[in-house]
């Protein structure tokens, strides 16, 4: 999708904003497995998904997501097992919500910016 100021900004927020998501739903079944038995936890790399954007070539402020849509693979969590083998870490589940909390915020907070300098460009003119 081509944002209306002519480049794919809002796209890539928008796969960025669609994969924390994803990290979330994945974070809320670890949880949820949290003592069943022989549940390995699983999350998404944020760093990951990051490199498979692009600078766009008109300036080295736009970001481009790579052709196709976002790459990110989801990763059994290497922790140490329970005895019933087990490897959620609750102390780590509730940190990474924490932080992709906070990088959807950040996103959000983004993608308003970006939505308030168009409005005001069209509303001045």
């Amino acid at each position: 999708m081509i944002s209306p100021s002519g480049d794919k900004m809002f796209s890539t927020i928008e796969d960025l904003l669609s994969w924390t998501s994803k990290r979330q739903q994945a974070m809320a079944g670890n949880l949820a497995n949290l003592d069943t038995p022989g549940y390995h936890a699983k999350d998404f790399n944020f760093e990951e998904e990051l490199s498979s954007l692009t600078m766009n070539a008109t300036s080295s402020m736009h970001m481009t997501a790579t052709e196709g849509s976002s790459n990110a693979r989801m990763y059994e969590v290497d922790s140490q097992e329970k005895p019933n083998g087990n490897n959620v870490d609750l102390e780590r589940e509730m940190t990474e919500i924490t932080k992709n909390g906070l990088q959807y915020i950040t996103l959000v907070q983004y993608l308003n910016s970006k939505i308030k300098t168009l409005r005001s460009a069209i509303t001045d003119h």
